[in-house]
């Protein structure tokens, strides 16, 4: 069930179909591993196959005598930086020193056809001296485990206090202490990595990959080469998925590289089973809380400490693990606590960037130990949620205020409503239901953002927008299409999008953070706004009077009993030689200063969700079925019912496969064990559950329209839900996920 409010609105609160669901409804949508560029070079990577060592030499003498390869590139070949990262750039294009999780790239080829490449391949020979393996958090941090970087094991420790814990751990009626694990996960997305670079007539570097970040793939992709960035286009949509799985590099740079050798264009495309050893994954977690409450419930002190394993760089890693400090408190009032936080490396591949972003891993602590304290008090646990959640106007855990929380209330008030426990579908089936609350702040925190945007009134009766968020899925396209119809009132289908590509679209970041309509609708409209202004002034001129004497309304400009249209006002402009294209740059609101030792805590605006997980537990075997899951959205005022719905669908079921059955695991010797979908299952459709998604009416004056966002509310607190319907089937807690069937039996 999808709540759809009464609007007052023409095109905001409408589940108006995507606009590019025709095409992909039919199959003729082309993604860009589709592509097929005349005389391109097929591309393919050498990997590794040791997961910690030194790099003797790599030879590749055999492999360029191969007929038609046209290249066969190491690290001796960049021009310039050898290294990327969305924070830190230590992850190396191609590896030189020593190699650091199996599958590292060592060289490219690049050749006439597949099979010359293949054969390439073939021929290169890696001489490395095998390193001791680290596999694990735990041998990471052991006193003389084999060093991944030469600083250590720990890429980042971070310590964040308020209050006095020791004194509000000794008045309390209660104190628990837990650990809490959770796995590393694939995105699995449908299209795997990949994409095809070219340079066109004018000399300009084409690389047209999946991606979330064009811009910011064209400013690595120009440190490595060492050319301007504006000898670079990047384009990358459409992309079939990814979850955050594309939002660092992966295949951009080699492309880039291949084609500014060879001066040819080059297609590289990654298959499954080499996504599976070189894609990147969640970050697994390991988190030991210890909580304190009074006798009522109340929430005294919290102290955690955090260890994400990032693998073997840092990527993401910095960033994520302030999501984690920051969510480890849960939405809650907790006026004592102290977080030790650390990012460390293993032999694990590389974690980066996934749905949650660091949240899922706390949540799954913090909302646990919210449910084991309201049993062990024998308190309600939807009462003791409301009677700590933070109000609107209170001051936050990091200094920060609360705004619009009432809707993380009323979504808990409703939830008593949905808070039951189904009848066993037959015999030794156990049914229970559990209970969590997510939050997740909406962008970059304390981080600076300038997403900028742009719209043209085109005469013949178009508005095309431009923006370089990236349409993943998700259906930004359709949202800000939405966004730019109800402020400029033209009808929906006079909206063109184009986006994604740094040759048309204005910088407005990445999709990511559920950050998109916040931040690329906001600077829409405010784009929309300039051209208003502009075209009422010459409306004016047209009409022969001051400007505040006209009046706009469903894209016309009225004087008097006399109209004109904003298309006529903008051929008019395009005659005098002017521009009808607007720009604008939308500074997001944010604080000023991030907590100390974080990068981007506290943020400004929090979406909120609670849900209702019911499983069945079938005793003799342990396998867990949900059957029904209840989610309450606070993601404010809701531009698309459908689609946000559809979002909100997605995430929890990507959430069950987290909970439940998914779990990458590597062997003895560092090699990825489940590496495609037969070794890593997902869940399909018919793993589904009967999905209720509800939206509670709220409305965020600093976003577009009063929207926040929604992309990662709902996979944030499915494991925790998940595991405490279990506890409450078969009466025994469990703390590690996912809850596979003999951990259960």
């Amino acid at each position: 069930m999808i709540t759809e409010a009464v609007s007052k609105y023409s095109y905001i609160n409408k589940s108006i179909p995507r606009i590019d669901s025709n095409d992909k409804v039919r199959g003729t949508l082309q993604f860009l591993t589709d592509i097929k560029l005349e005389n391109a070079l097929y591309a393919y990577t050498f990997r590794s196959k040791v997961a910690h060592g030194k790099i003797n030499g790599i030879y590749t003498e055999d492999a360029e005598k191969v007929n038609g390869v046209k290249a066969v590139l190491t690290y001796k070949d960049i021009p310039a930086l050898n290294g990327y990262g969305a924070i830190v750039p230590e992850i190396p294009v191609l590896a030189y020193d020593k190699v650091r999780y199996y599958g590292e790239p060592l060289a490219l080829v690049a050749a006439e056809t597949q099979e010359a490449a293949i054969e390439a391949l073939g021929r290169i020979k890696a001489d490395i001296t095998p390193l001791p393996v680290v596999h694990s958090i735990d041998e990471a941090l052991e006193e003389n485990a084999p060093k991944i970087h030469d600083k250590g094991n720990i890429a980042r420790h971070t310590i964040v206090r308020k209050g006095d814990v020791e004194k509000a751990r000794s008045s309390a009626y209660i104190v628990l202490e837990r650990v809490y694990e959770t796995p590393m996960q694939k995105h699995m997305f449908l299209e795997p990595e990949g994409g095809v670079a070219y340079i066109d007539e004018e000399g300009v570097l084409n690389v047209l990959a999946g991606g979330q970040t064009p811009y910011r793939d064209k400013i690595q992709i120009s440190r490595v080469l060492g050319i301007p960035p504006e000898k670079i286009r990047v384009k990358n949509t459409p992309t079939g998925g990814a979850f955050g799985g594309k939002d660092d590099i992966t295949v951009q740079i080699h492309l880039a590289l291949l084609a500014y050798k060879t001066k040819r264009p080059v297609k590289l495309v990654w298959s499954r089973e080499e996504s599976g050893v070189a894609g990147f994954h969640r970050t697994g977690s390991k988190i030991k809380l210890r909580t304190s409450a009074n006798k009522d419930g109340a929430l005294l002190s919290n102290e955690a400490i955090i260890y994400l394993d990032s693998g073997a760089y840092q990527s993401f890693g910095p960033t994520i693990l302030d999501v984690s400090i920051e969510t480890i408190n849960g939405p809650y009032r907790i006026p004592n606590y102290i977080i030790d936080a650390n990012l460390v490396y293993t032999n694990n591949g590389i974690a980066s960037a996934f749905r949650g972003f660091g949240a899922p891993e706390s949540n799954f602590a913090i909302e646990s130990m919210m449910n084991e304290l309201a049993d062990e008090l024998k308190i309600d646990p939807i009462e003791i949620r409301l009677k700590n959640i933070l109000k609107s106007g209170e001051i936050g855990p990091f200094n920060n205020e609360i705004r619009h929380s009432k809707g993380l209330e009323e979504a808990l008030n409703r939830a008593k409503e949905l808070f039951y426990r189904l009848d066993p579908s037959g015999p030794f089936q156990r049914t229970g239901v559990g209970i969590a609350v997510s939050v997740k702040g909406v962008g970059f925190g304390t981080l600076p953002e300038f997403p900028a945007a742009a719209i043209e009134i085109i005469p013949e009766g178009k508005v095309r927008i431009m923006f370089s968020n990236v349409d993943y899925g998700q259906g930004i396209n359709t949202g800000n299409a939405q966004l730019v119809a109800e402020k400029l009132q033209v009808p929906l289908s006079q909206i063109e999008v184009l986006h994604s590509d740094t040759k048309f679209a204005p910088d407005t970041g990445g999709s990511s953070a559920s950050r998109s309509t916040f931040n690329g609708g906001g600077a829409l409209l405010l784009a929309c706004d300039k051209a208003l202004s502009e075209l009422k002034t010459e409306a004016a001129s047209f009409f022969m009077t001051k400007s505040d004497s006209l009046s706009y309304k469903d894209g016309h400009f009225y004087y008097k009993d006399k109209s004109v249209s904003i298309y006529e006002v903008a051929k008019r402009l395009r005659v005098r030689g002017k521009s009808t294209r607007f720009e604008a740059t939308f500074e997001v609101p944010r604080y000023s200063e991030a907590v100390e030792g974080t990068l981007e805590v506290p943020h400004m605006v929090y979406m909120y969700g609670v849900i209702i997980t019911k499983v069945e537990v079938d005793e003799l075997l342990g396998k867990v079925k949900p059957r029904e899951v209840d989610f309450i959205a606070d993601i404010g005022n809701v531009i698309n019912p459908a689609i946000a719905a559809g979002q909100i669908e997605g995430g929890i079921i990507q959430g069950l496969g987290y909970s439940l059955i998914e779990e990458l695991n590597y062997d003895k010797d560092g090699r990825p064990l489940n590496i495609n979908y037969t070794t890593y299952p997902v869940p399909i459709i018919a793993d589904s559950p009967l999905i209720n998604v509800e939206f509670i009416r709220s409305y965020e004056e600093l976003g577009p329209f009063g929207a926040k966002g929604v992309g990662e509310v709902s996979i944030i607190p499915v494991g925790a839900s998940v595991a405490d319907a279990v506890a409450d089937a078969i009466g025994k807690r469990n703390y590690k996920l996912p809850l596979l069937p003999w951990k259960i039996v």
